[in-house]
């Protein structure tokens, strides 16, 4: 079996055996986004054609190549929602070469009734070690991160932070473009802008301050963009740690470290997910459906 964890500007592709060990992955800049509407066939063979020749027949992916833009739009599926529901609505495509399937996103409401949506991120909760049967908080950092209530075994609520998008807009299209260059990290600035966040004031008031600590001597510019981090990752963290319940945090082994650290400055533990969720998760749906 191929498993295919294709979001938006990556292409994530692992052979598994019968006992479901890889075998071999290959990964590419070929996301979704990039690839025409009609030409996720050619992509496919392009990426994997290799592995589907020596023998490979069943297909399973996952993220944004089953939205709108992607192969074919898996439909969300209404949290809560549990896994049996989500393998359930797993859609198959109609192709020659090989038996595909896509598994779908998730849809829900946030405190006030607008619209959340997950695409990809629901393979990495599935696939989640310790979670599958607690009620807990989960935290999926990256560029849009997921805070995700779990009760029972079930996703009974998310909310979504365009986290990495700010950081990355803020350091190329603001006037912190000038004050925020590639630098070291460094752990004490970080955690100088997490504690910045809990002081009065609003996130765009404290963004404005990076500039003028830099231009006051009072920061030096080798620490303007750590202390940004701690800063937008303190305010991403802050609403959500009301409970003071702990955090599992599934995604990316160095920002996950990232939020471990800012969460304890709120007095809030966490645990980090092993490496591997969403294809862990993937696997774990493909072993419900029927081929």
């Amino acid at each position: 079996m191929i498993a295919i964890n294709w979001g938006t500007s990556n292409f994530r592709a692992y052979r598994l055996d019968l006992n479901g060990d890889v075998q071999a992955q290959r990964t590419s800049g070929r996301g979704a986004v990039t690839v025409p509407q009609d030409g996720f066939p050619n992509a496919v063979i392009a990426e994997v054609g290799d592995w589907i020749r020596a023998g490979e027949s069943r297909l399973i992916m996952s993220g944004m190549v089953g939205s709108r833009l992607g192969w074919k739009e898996a439909p969300y599926v209404q949290v809560p929602a549990s896994f049996d529901q989500i393998a359930n609505k797993v859609i198959r495509l109609d192709v020659g070469f090989v038996d595909a399937r896509i598994v779908p996103g998730l849809i829900g409401m946030d405190e006030s009734g607008t619209p959340e949506v997950i695409r990809g991120e629901e393979t990495e909760i599935l696939g989640a070690e310790s979670v599958l049967s607690d009620s807990c908080y989960l935290c999926l950092p990256g560029t849009h991160t997921k805070w995700v209530r779990m009760e029972d075994a079930t996703i009974a609520a998310f909310t979504t932070s365009m986290m990495g998008d700010v950081f990355r807009a803020i350091r190329e299209g603001t006037i912190l473009r000038s004050v925020v260059p590639p630098a070291e990290f460094s752990q004490e600035a970080f955690l100088q802008g997490v504690a910045r966040s809990l002081q009065p004031g609003e996130l765009l008031h404290h963004l404005f301050g990076v500039r003028t600590l830099v231009l006051t001597g009072r920061m030096q510019e080798a620490s303007s963009t750590s202390y940004l981090s701690g800063l937008l990752i303190g305010h991403d963290i802050k609403p959500m740690v009301r409970t003071r319940d702990a955090v599992h945090l599934i995604g990316d082994p160095e920002l996950c470290l990232l939020y471990a650290t800012a969460l304890r400055r709120y007095d809030v533990g966490s645990t980090v997910e092993e490496p591997g969720a969403a294809l862990r998760g993937l696997k774990r749906i493909a072993a419900r459906l029927e081929w």
